[in-house]
């Protein structure tokens, strides 16, 4: 073999030998960026405790993330259970309504679509009670509640019923059953996708952004507040659709003041949504 031959085939070789560890430290470059991407569960609960930190009172938060990498954080500053659910328990009203319609006993006329707007849209109490009535009445509601395995959710009054609250009768849910809705909402695995886009839609325009929404960017928000300030509450159920990721976050809290819910559920969001939409 000729010296020229020989030094075509060294030359040759090292381009070879070159490719192979470029193309190697490609692959660990491109491991190590996406371990970078993984989020770990403490991580999300010091997040969560460093912005509610300030609020007091009684507080829950989940979060989770749907798809390939998924994530599923609860935190609260006492024992996670159920809290008074103010306008949050809406979303379960709209469900009644909706499987009604998917059962076909129920059509939904031009009146009872204004009123499922007025109710997620704007939080309309009146439009609501008349939604309640509509589904069937209360008992009609917490079937519907409890056929989906809702456990900590009860409609116990209409809403603006100061009396039966008087009473010791009020309406609840948890950070569990609210995440457990979005999530099934958001997989099209609640009513089937029919009516869960439809019930999406109506979230979608939600004109209350003020709470885990108000300083996301980027993103198509899905949510329901609740509000009761004489009794502290403050709550909010958020779905998110960023970057190719789906995140919900639910934020419970009472007995505290909305000078401190406010700020701290909208630094929540941000920080949430900014962690986990990598």
């Amino acid at each position: 073999m000729s010296e020229l031959t020989k030094l075509g085939w060294r030359l040759l070789g090292g381009t070879i030998l070159g490719l192979v560890v470029a193309v190697g430290l490609n692959a660990k470059q491109a491991t190590v960026g996406h371990a970078q991407t993984t989020v770990r569960p403490a991580t999300i609960q010091r997040q969560i405790k460093h912005d509610m930190r300030h609020v007091g009172g009684r507080w829950s938060v989940q979060v989770t993330r749907l798809g390939a990498r998924p994530v599923n954080v609860t935190v609260g500053n006492r024992t996670v259970k159920r809290q008074r659910a103010a306008s949050t328990i809406k979303l379960y009203i709209m469900l009644s309504i909706f499987q009604r319609v998917r059962q076909h006993r129920l059509t939904l006329t031009a009146t009872t679509k204004t009123r499922l707007k007025r109710m997620i849209y704007n939080s309309d109490n009146v439009a609501a009670n008349q939604l309640i009535t509509t589904a069937g009445g209360l008992k009609a509601v917490n079937r519907v509640i409890r056929q989906h395995h809702f456990t900590q959710t009860t409609l116990g009054r209409h809403l603006m019923d100061t009396q039966a609250l008087r009473r010791g009768h009020d309406n609840w849910t948890s950070v569990h059953d609210l995440t457990r809705f979005l999530t099934l909402l958001a997989q099209h695995r609640l009513l089937g996708a029919t009516q869960d886009k439809r019930m999406l839609t109506l979230m979608r325009h939600c004109r209350n952004h003020s709470k885990l929404p108000k300083l996301v960017t980027h993103a198509t928000v899905f949510n329901k507040t609740g509000e009761y300030p004489d009794l502290g509450v403050q709550n909010d159920a958020a779905y998110f659709k960023v970057h190719g990721q789906r995140l919900t976050v639910v934020v419970l809290s009472q007995h505290s003041q909305a000078a401190r819910q406010y700020p701290a559920m909208a630094q929540l969001g941000k920080h949430l949504v900014a962690r986990l939409s990598k």
